[in-house]
């Protein structure tokens, strides 16, 4: 599961909660029994980290976890060293006193307790006086380190039995009955079940890492004996860049990608669309901000005080219940704001981006300019001519004779061999040898060898099957339904398109009717593998791959959260119980892990579902991504809030009236209860702040930039075999993909979600979203012009499904204002507003469920018709002028197509496969649409 928040969201629940321990039948602690609950206000907030003042009252514990766990819990859980200051006023020690002031015990009774009878009232003790003079009575434990009576506390104890009061020697309380997922010892302790889980991932891990780290020792102790390799790699690596037209030098890092064609208007859009996330995240929290500082300072830190006494800890509760209420009308009115803004901007911004998009396409004419895709083809193979059937048939049936046809072609058996070919069609070293196994063996070569495989670094294989065997295997093949069609001139396509669409005209091949359609997707971005897979088998493909999806969250689940998750509810968060900074790191990585594992699962089964172009796929990889982490936040949260609740409910929280917090009957004055506000605010902004707005991507140039680059110098400087193609594909720069849309959708859903919590946690949210963002863009703006090989994004869709998904932050937006709306239609007495119970929350799923569908119609009847642009004097390219200029066409992106132009059609010359850094390997012939060639400096 991606969150791992037990951490965050408990830990707080001593200091600023009010938690302390249930009242049970003399002698006992039953630790999760609502019938017994009493709020034990001293011992569970009185404590303070080492090194705060000393007038701040702090609790620790000495407890052990038992067995195996006592080893962990000393570096997991450090025992706090306190300080406890003592008071001079011996009338402590007569009679109770209310908790309102920073007040502590004289010498003469250092301890303190709680009255069983008033809220909010303690008395000072001596140490067999604990849970006698009308104090809790089952707080019967004097604490040395605290300084104040508590109860029985053994880690993980759902019922725990404490000693008499008064009682001495070591063994004071032991543990009856363990908490689900711990056994029960001898001792009367409680181990952990699923301790081995943790203890065999991190042997696992351990010995990953040190061969991994002994791998990388020995390939960066070998020589360097291949400096021709590493040259060419490198020299190829630089030809990949974005270059500017023309000069073909790299953009400057100057570029403004927001203004500047760099590689297609969809890119554009790309960079405008985290522009835009930004600017509305900046706008809304100038907004916040402008409510605290016109009307009060404290919606910055309402949520947030810390309660370092046991009076303090009443006040703050007293307190933040009242401003919340005082102020909630600011919170409303920032969430209309938000919510009115977000919408309509939106909308404007589709308008605005759609226009561009069709603008640019309209007056910078591209490869789909000029084609259509014709489906319907009846079945071929290669001995046939098919190109010149299908051209015959356009003709004859539009009366347009094109410039030729592209065929997609049922390869996927043999798509080693064709890539194998297209290598070998591409080298420009001769005499490159392969590896021939001989001294291939040993554990450093195994790894060395799936590093290069995983790059297609082909040592082994060699370089196509010769020319009789290639032609063989070109012959066998088979058409796919699908062909595209180029015309020489935009009018000539759009004739030819508007017959068989609008006069009925009929294309047919050896007697099948095929129909022409436009395709407003970039020949480069097809993935002509894939065009043989039908609709049904591509549907069958995405049910295996959400269920891969489904099972990868399950087994995350069962094998690394629900132990955690365990591990973490052992521990009481009362008097200093609970884990140290080491555990804060478990948890950023287990939460940044499950990002990364979810993006790999996403990714694969985007790729799995074998769709026809990489818009598509990143369409479904966008989704995919986003339904994962959606689904696992709400299952998360509600669980995490569920666990949290009940650790309240154990230890006795209490709300801002007085009464327990176990004694609310409600879910809605449960979620509108200061404690309950409090701890899921802190839940969500440590899962925001830095483990998902940040961390990820501060890896990633490391993980996706550096750490290939330095490998592939340390691989190719090595092995004298690696030359030519070999060593410019381990250089090879990374593909540009369209899926950062999910992680700024998610990030800003995470937003979002904060109004229906205490207000302080906004302005911080926020500002570490843009700080996150800033960051995010400046990476894109380096990776695109720098660390990504060439690549066009002309076509619209994926960012028009990020201005789809857009409208779910808008619907929360709106639900959290209706959460809020009827929080202020109430008093101070939770619960009473307007709406209550069930009306309440069908009325916030109601309001979302209405946006997202006010939200989809809008973008479809107001925004979809500005993708036609009404030109009053359209112009008319011609092919031969834009294909002059574009390497990437149907028929050079075209695989199979350019093996048959030389081995089945015998044009000459061929037509050369693109591939980024390679152009200045094709060449003109215009008899087949060839257009490009880079002329001689």
């Amino acid at each position: 599961m991606l969150l791992m928040h037990m951490y965050p969201l408990t830990a707080i629940l001593a200091v600023h909660c009010g938690l302390s321990s249930p009242t049970c039948p003399a002698g006992e602690n039953c630790f999760a029994a609502p019938e017994h609950l009493r709020w034990s206000l001293l011992q569970s907030s009185a404590k303070q980290t080492a090194g705060r003042a000393t007038s701040n009252l702090e609790a620790g514990h000495d407890m052990q976890k038992p067995g195996i766990l006592r080893y962990f819990s000393d570096a997991l859980h450090p025992a706090p060293k306190t300080v406890v200051p003592q008071s001079n006023d011996t009338s402590l020690c007569e009679a109770d006193a209310e908790a309102a002031e920073q007040t502590f015990c004289p010498s003469s009774c250092p301890y303190a307790a709680e009255m069983s009878n008033e809220f909010c009232h303690f008395r000072c003790v001596q140490s067999n006086q604990c849970g006698l003079l009308g104090t809790v009575e089952n707080a019967t434990i004097p604490d040395d380190n605290v300084m104040a009576c508590r109860h029985c506390k053994v880690e993980a104890c759902a019922k725990c039995v404490a000693a008499a009061p008064g009682q001495v020697g070591e063994k004071l309380e032991h543990c009856v009955k363990c908490m689900p997922g711990y056994t029960l010892s001898e001792e009367g302790e409680c181990e952990m079940n699923g301790i081995s889980v943790f203890i065999a991932i991190g042997v696992v891990g351990a010995i990953a890492a040190v061969g991994i780290i002994w791998w990388y020792a020995m390939i960066c102790s070998k020589p360097c004996v291949n400096p021709e390799g590493v040259e060419y790699g490198l020299q190829g690596r630089h030809r990949m860049k974005l270059s500017q037209p023309g000069c073909g030098e790299p953009y400057p890092l100057t570029t403004n990608l927001l203004t500047t064609n760099v590689a297609g208007p969809a890119t554009m859009a790309f960079f405008r669309y985290e522009a835009a996330i930004l600017v509305w995240a900046i706008v809304l929290l100038l907004v916040w901000l402008g409510f605290a500082f016109f009307v009060s300072m404290d919606l910055l830190t309402l949520g947030t005080r810390i309660a370092s006494t046991p009076q303090l800890l009443c006040a703050v509760v007293a307190w933040g219940r009242k401003r919340q209420m005082e102020l909630v009308w600011t919170k409303v009115s920032w969430l209309a704001f938000a919510y009115v803004f977000s919408f309509l901007g939106a909308i404007a911004y589709g308008i605005q981006q759609t226009k561009m998009i069709a603008t640019v396409n309209d007056k910078d004419a591209t490869m789909t300019s000029f084609a259509l895709k014709l489906e319907g083809l009846p079945k071929f193979n290669g001995k046939d001519p098919v190109e010149e059937k299908i051209t015959t048939a356009v003709k004859k049936a539009t009366g347009i004779n094109p410039v030729g046809v592209s065929v997609a072609w049922n390869y996927e058996a043999h798509a080693d061999e064709i890539e194998h070919a297209i290598d070998a069609e591409l080298e420009e070293v001769p005499g490159v040898v392969h590896d021939s196994h001989e001294d291939a063996a040993g554990l450093e070569y195994a790894i060395t060898d799936q590093v290069l495989h995983a790059w297609h670094v082909h040592l082994h294989e060699g370089h196509g099957n010769g020319p009789d065997r290639l032609k063989a295997l070109l012959e066998s093949l088979e058409t796919t339904p699908t062909a595209f069609v180029v015309f020489a001139k935009q009018s000539e396509r759009n004739e030819a398109l508007a017959k068989t669409h609008e006069a009925g005209v009929e294309v047919k091949v050896d007697g099948a009717k095929c129909s022409m359609t436009a395709y407003d997707y970039a020949p480069e971005g097809l993935f002509w593998q894939n065009f043989h897979v039908t609709t049904r088998e591509r549907s069958w493909k995405m049910v295996a791959s959400w269920f891969m999806l489904f099972v990868s969250c399950c087994i995350w689940t069962v094998v690394l959260y629900i132990p955690y998750a365990l591990y973490m509810s052992s521990f009481s968060f009362a008097n200093g119980d609970e884990p140290g900074k080491f555990s804060e790191g478990i948890f950023i990585a287990l939460v940044v892990g499950s990002q990364i594992g979810l993006f790999v699962v996403s990714s694969m089964g985007a790729k799995n579902a074998k769709f026809k172009t990489e818009d598509e796929t990143q369409k479904t990889y966008v989704i995919f991504y986003n339904a994962a982490l959606i689904l696992n936040l709400i299952m998360d949260i509600a669980l995490q809030t569920f666990l949290s609740y009940r650790q309240m409910v154990g230890v006795g929280a209490h709300v801002a009236d007085g009464r327990l917090l176990g004694s609310l009957t409600s879910f809605q004055e449960i979620f509108e209860s200061y404690p309950i506000q409090k701890s899921v605010g802190k839940l969500l902004y440590t899962y925001c702040w830095p483990c998902t707005f940040l961390v990820p991507f501060l890896a990633e140039p490391f993980v996706a930039w550096l750490l290939p680059w330095f490998t592939a110098q340390r691989l190719v400087g090595a092995n004298k075999k690696i030359q030519g193609e070999n060593a410019i594909k381990a250089f090879e720069l990374g593909e540009m993909e369209q899926g950062r849309y999910a992680d700024l959708l998610f990030n800003a859903i995470l937003v979002v979600c904060i109004p229906f919590i205490s207000p302080a946690y906004l302005a911080w949210i926020l500002g570490a979203f843009i700080v996150s963002h800033v960051y995010i863009y400046l990476f894109d703006h380096v990776a695109v012009l720098r660390y990504k090989r060439k690549f066009n994004f002309s076509g619209p869709e994926v960012h028009w499904l990020g201005m789809q998904l857009w409208a779910i932050p808008c619907s929360i937006l709106l639900g959290a204002l209706v959460f809020k709306a009827n929080q202020m239609s109430g008093g101070m007495q939770l619960g009473s507003g307007l709406l209550r119970g069930r009306e309440l929350w069908f009325s916030i799923l109601g309001a979302m469920a209405l946006h997202l569908v006010v939200h989809y119609y809008v973008l479809e009847l107001v925004v979809r018709p500005y993708r036609k642009v009404e030109e009053e004097d359209p112009t008319d390219d011609e092919y031969k002028d834009v294909a002059a200029d574009q390497p990437a066409t149907h028929f050079s992106t075209n695989p199979v197509y350019c093996l048959r132009s030389k081995y089945i059609l015998n044009h000459s010359p061929p037509q050369v496969m693109y591939s980024a850094g390679k152009e200045h390997l094709m060449k003109e012939n215009c008899k087949i649409g060839a257009y490009f060639q880079v002329k001689a400096k």
